[in-house]
Parts: C-alpha cells; sequence; structure tokens
C-alpha cells in the first residue's frame, strides 16, 4: 500500500493532488505547527495582471505554536466576499466556471471558524471534481509524539503501508534509517507540470489546482 503525507493547504497546487492521485492512502498532517507565509492558508491563481494570492486571513498573535488545525479565520465574512469577487473576476470566461463557481460559492456560505475545515472542504471539492478515490485520514488521530522523518515513517505503520511517496524535494532533508528499519520502501514523485489551457496569454505553472479545473474541467485529472 502506497501512503502519501502532506500538511494540509488552502486551494493546493497539482502537485499535491498528483500525489493523492498517485497513493492509495492519504495523510493530512494537520496536528503539526503551522507556518506563517507559506501555503498552508494561501496559493496562486491567475490574473490578467499574472499570478496573485488568494490568502485566508488568520489569527496568529500571541499564538506562536499553535498547530494547523487549531488556527482561526479572521474576519470570515469579509474574506469570503471577497475571494468569492477575486474568482468571478479572473475566471467568469473560464469554460468550467459556471459548473464549478456554484460550489464554491456553497462553500463560502458556510461559515468556517477553523482554517483547515475551509481548507478541506475545497481539498473535497477538487478531490470529486478530479475524480480522486483515495482513503484519507488525519495525523491528529494517531496522537504520536515523534517528528521528522520518524513520524512519518509511524504514520505509514499505523495506516498499514509498505511503500511511502514523497515529493521530490524531499531528498534533501528526509532520513532514510527510520523507514528502512520499518521495511518501508521511500518512493519519490517526479512530478512535471504539463501545460494546459488557461486564461490570460502564456501558460503559467505552479498555480492552484482552482486554475487548472477551471479551464480543463473533468480532463484536469488528464495533467496528474
Amino acid at each position: 500500500m502506497i501512503c502519501a503525507i502532506h500538511q494540509i493547504q488552502f486551494m493546493p497546487g497539482l502537485r499535491f493532488f498528483s500525489k493523492m492521485k498517485s497513493s492509495d492512502i492519504f495523510i493530512y498532517l494537520d496536528d503539526v505547527q503551522y507556518e506563517k507565509r507559506e501555503f498552508q492558508n494561501r496559493n496562486k491563481i491567475k490574473t490578467s495582471d499574472g499570478p496573485q494570492y488568494i490568502t485566508v486571513p488568520v489569527i496568529t498573535k500571541s499564538k506562536f505554536n499553535q498547530k494547523i488545525l487549531e488556527v482561526e479565520i479572521s474576519q470570515y465574512k469579509q474574506m469570503a466576499l471577497e475571494h468569492l469577487k477575486k474568482i468571478r473576476f479572473n475566471y467568469s470566461r473560464a469554460p468550467y466556471f459556471n459548473v464549478l463557481f456554484p460550489e464554491i460559492e456553497k462553500i463560502y456560505f458556510e461559515d468556517h471558524k477553523k482554517l483547515s475545515e475551509l481548507s478541506m472542504s475545497f481539498i473535497n471539492l477538487f478531490r470529486k471534481q478530479l475524480g480522486i478515490n483515495s482513503l484519507y485520514r488525519f495525523s491528529s488521530e494517531f496522537n504520536l509524539s515523534s517528528y521528522s522523518s520518524l513520524r512519518l515513517a509511524e504514520l505509514c505503520i499505523k495506516v498499514g503501508a509498505d511503500r511511502y511517496l514523497s515529493g521530490i524535494g524531499g531528498k534533501n532533508y528526509l532520513e532514510m534509517n527510520p523507514f528502512e528499519e520499518r521495511g518501508i520502501k521511500v518512493m519519490w514523485q517526479d512530478f512535471k507540470i504539463k501545460p494546459y489551457p488557461q486564461l490570460y496569454g502564456d501558460f503559467l505553472p505552479d498555480l492552484s489546482i482552482l486554475d487548472l479545473i477551471m479551464n480543463c474541467g473533468k480532463k484536469a485529472v488528464d495533467y496528474l
């Protein structure tokens, strides 16, 4: 069984979903420390002026060591309206806007309190659109106290996986011993983005999956 593990991100990019598609079970890291200025509360969309971040404001004051599952959203209603306006303005001419946008509206109208809840609502929507049916769990279910590579290896054992799928960047930091000691084979995801139809001129890589699905609909999975 192949296991992939990744921190919960807001409207993740193509690599995130490619890893999910290639795994039998996907574990969301939700009980690790929240990191500012990363992709846990933001991602990029394409506009006529180039790539721009779409960001969820969160409460971080005096919350230095909070976990991802604990992070609260700030000024939710204002943020939701601004996001909807931005998505509508930049994607109203996309081929699958009328299919996807009503589902996006439903999620924003749900008044989420936690960042992880909002992010998971979008991840589940995109999973459905992409036809990805991998099983999934949350790291917080297992109450592990270990860190780094050992934690990842222990999570694999917890879900009965004998193979771990890591992003290619993991070669720079992943320790092999915890996996080898547990008989887990480490696999490397060497994902290369294939250009797909986009609005606004030349192709731009490394955007949110939102851009791909808006432009390609059900065919989006072919680019993963």
